[in-house]
């Protein structure tokens, strides 16, 4: 059973998910400006910011390398 990222370091804890700051790295490409909800520090240094959609797409692998990993998609408002 995986077990969920532990939050080390919450740049972001807010009881609302509209008040998160970062818009997500994937989507960014596009032009879009979509709220990012997982965050991720890899061991290259960079960090990362991933809207719900590319966070869930993407979590297994950084589960893997990740140094810090916050997955705030419990803040997604439904």
């Amino acid at each position: 059973m995986d077990e969920p990222p532990v939050d080390i370091v919450d740049r972001h804890r807010t009881d609302v998910a509209s008040e998160a700051r970062e818009y997500c790295d994937a989507c960014a490409g596009t032009g879009a400006h979509v709220e990012a909800f997982v965050f991720a520090e890899l061991p290259s240094g960079l960090s990362v910011a991933y809207c719900a959609h590319h966070g869930t797409r993407y979590l297994r692998r950084l589960r893997e390398v990740a140094l810090v990993l916050i997955d705030h998609r419990h803040l997604v408002a439904s």
